[in-house]
C-alpha cells in the first residue's frame, strides 16, 4: 500500500485556539484510493522546522501534501521550507507573476510589491493553478517522493485537491480499502473490548476502538487488491462482532443518537418529555439541536433542587425524605409525571451526582438513576457513569436515548 505523510503548516494552529481540519479531510480522500496515511502533523511557519520533518518523511512516504503558507505575507514560509528541504534554490517564474497581476486587474484589487512573494517557486517545481485564489500550489519530486504544497484555505484547497489527487498518487496497484462502524452505548471500552479484541490480529483488518461519554465506536477497515476479497474479509469479522456483542449496536448509522431516536418518534407518531436534574437540561438541548424536532419532542422541566422537584415536577415529599432526590422511586415519578404532565407517549427522568462532591459510599459519585415511562409502564435503570462531571452528565443523556431507542425499535435492537 502507497503510504502518504500529512502536514498542516501554521503556527496559529499550535499557538491559538485554531483547528486542523485540513489534513483529516486529506486523509478521507487519500483511504478512498486505498493510500494509507502513516503521518499527520501540525508545524510552526518556520522554513528549517517545516524543512528538517519533511527530510524524514520523504524517506518513509510516497506522498507529502502541505497546506498552508504559500500567501504573500512574511510569514507565509512554506515555499522557502521546500527550497530548504530539498536543497532547490528559489526562482522567480515572469510568466507567473504576469498571470497573478492579470488576476488582481480582473477582480478589480489593487496590486501590491508583496504578491510576487506568489511568483517564486523552488528551481523544478511545477504550479497547481488555484482556481479560486492567488496561492497556486506547487509539486514537485524529491527522493523519489511527490512533495505537494497547496493553499491552507479549505474552500481553495479542496478543489485542487479533488481535480489532482488522483494523478498525484499515480497508477500503481491500489489497496482497495472497505469500511463499517459500530456503535454501542452504556458499555465500557475495556469490556467491548475485551469481546473482540482477537478478531484485530486477521490479515488485510484494521481496527480502531474509540469511545466518548456513555459510547463505544469501532471502525473496521478491511483492505485489498482485490475489492471482492477486501469486502468478504469486512463482512466476516463486522458479523463475528456483532454476534459478539449482542444487541444495542448500531451499524454504519453515524447520526446523532438523539436524530436516531426522533425519527423512530416520528414513524411511531409518538412524543417524547423530559424531567432533568443532574443533567441539567442537556437531554432537552440534545432533542432540540434535531431539525425539526418540534414534531416529537413536547418539552419539560429541569429540576434541579428538592422543592422544585416537589412542586414543579409532582414528586412525593416523602419519598424524597425516605429515599433522597438521587434515588429509583423520584426517578420513576419524575418520568412518569413529566409525560403526564407534558401530554406526551415517553417520559424520561434523571436524577444523580455529577460530582465532583456530594457522593457518599452508598451514593457515590456518578451514580444516576434513569427512568422511562410510557402508557404501559415505567422501567428504570441504576448506572454508574464515568468521566468526572461533565462525562457523567453527558454519558447520562446519552444512556436514555438508548434506553428509549431500544423501547421504539424492540430490546433485542
Amino acid at each position: 500500500m502507497k503510504r502518504a505523510a500529512l502536514i498542516a503548516v501554521g503556527s496559529e494552529l499550535l499557538r491559538f485556539d485554531r483547528s486542523d481540519t485540513n489534513t483529516v479531510w486529506l486523509t478521507e480522500q487519500l483511504d478512498r484510493l486505498g493510500i494509507e496515511t502513516v503521518a499527520r502533523l501540525s508545524l510552526p511557519d518556520e522554513p528549517a522546522t517545516i524543512s528538517r520533518v519533511l527530510s524524514t518523511l520523504v524517506d518513509s512516504s510516497d506522498l507529502v501534501i502541505l497546506t498552508g503558507g504559500l500567501g504573500p505575507t512574511e510569514d507565509d514560509r512554506t515555499r522557502d521550507a521546500l527550497s530548504l528541504a530539498a536543497g532547490r534554490e528559489l526562482q522567480h517564474d515572469p510568466d507567473k507573476e504576469r498571470d497573478l497581476r492579470a488576476r488582481f486587474a480582473a477582480v478589480e484589487v489593487r496590486w501590491t510589491d508583496r504578491q510576487a512573494r506568489q511568483a517564486w517557486r523552488p528551481r523544478g517545481a511545477s504550479w497547481i493553478i488555484n482556481p479560486a485564489g492567488s496561492a497556486d500550489g506547487l509539486i514537485l519530486e524529491h527522493g523519489g517522493t511527490t512533495i505537494v504544497a497547496l493553499p491552507g484555505v479549505p474552500s481553495e484547497m479542496k478543489p485542487m485537491v479533488s481535480a489532482h489527487l488522483e494523478a498525484w498518487v499515480g497508477t500503481g496497484e491500489r489497496q482497495r480499502v472497505l469500511r463499517s462502524v459500530l456503535r454501542t452505548f452504556g458499555r465500557g471500552e475495556a469490556a467491548v473490548e475485551a469481546k473482540i479484541a482477537d478478531l484485530y490480529d486477521q490479515p488485510g483488518i484494521e481496527v480502531t476502538v474509540l469511545s466518548s461519554p456513555g459510547e463505544v465506536t469501532i471502525a473496521i477497515q478491511a483492505s485489498d487488491t482485490s475489492s471482492e476479497i477486501a469486502s468478504k474479509r469486512l463482512e466476516a469479522t463486522r458479523a463475528a462482532m456483532l454476534q459478539r456483542l449482542g444487541g444495542g449496536v448500531l451499524v454504519d448509522d453515524e447520526r446523532p443518537l438523539a436524530e436516531i431516536v426522533g425519527n423512530l418518534l416520528l414513524e411511531a407518531g409518538q412524543t417524547l418529555a423530559v424531567a432533568e436534574s443532574c443533567t441539567g437540561g442537556m437531554l432537552a438541548a440534545e432533542a432540540t439541536a434535531v431539525p425539526g424536532s418540534s414534531r416529537w419532542f413536547r418539552g419539560g422541566w429541569v429540576v434541579y433542587s428538592d422543592d422544585l422537584k416537589r412542586d414543579l415536577a409532582g414528586v412525593d415529599p416523602a419519598l424524597l425524605e425516605r429515599h433522597g432526590a438521587v434515588s429509583e422511586p423520584v426517578g420513576r415519578q419524575l418520568a412518569a409525571s413529566v409525560r403526564r404532565r407534558c401530554g406526551a407517549d415517553w417520559g424520561v427522568g434523571i436524577t444523580g451526582i455529577a460530582g465532583p462532591g456530594g457522593g457518599s459510599a452508598g451514593k457515590p459519585v456518578g451514580l444516576v438513576h434513569v427512568a422511562l415511562a410510557s402508557a404501559t409502564g415505567t422501567e428504570h435503570w441504576r448506572t454508574v457513569r464515568p468521566g468526572g462531571r461533565q462525562g457523567v452528565r453527558r454519558g447520562s443523556v446519552i444512556f436514555a436515548l438508548e434506553q428509549l431507542r431500544r423501547a421504539l425499535v424492540g430490546r433485542e435492537r
